[in-house]
């Protein structure tokens, strides 16, 4: 099964939701971040992104829209595939993903 990670464009009827599960997901990734003992721009780095966007990611301002993004910050984090794939799965209908 492939998985597509784009959101679809915001409308007055998804923003809310899409916005706090952003944030969930957000607050989620800065406690493994915290608890691997890694600052941000040492995530970002391991990760291979800007420590502009993986701040904006904890905000729940940005989200990865590849499964490569999204590999490489559970790679940082030291976090398993499956675990990853089991958040956004849980936050994917809400950000209106597909």
């Amino acid at each position: 099964m492939s998985m597509i990670f784009a959101p679809l464009p915001l409308t007055d009827n998804n923003q809310y939701f899409q916005g706090v599960w952003s944030r969930m997901f957000g607050a989620f990734i800065e406690s493994r971040r915290e608890k691997a003992g890694l600052s941000i721009e040492q995530a970002a780095v391991l990760a291979g992104m800007s420590a502009e966007d993986w701040t904006g990611l904890e905000v729940g301002a940005w989200l990865p829209n590849t499964r490569r993004q999204f590999r490489s910050m559970a790679a940082a984090l030291d976090m398993d595939w499956p675990t990853m794939t089991q958040i956004i799965l849980m936050c994917r209908q809400a950000w209106g993903l597909q």
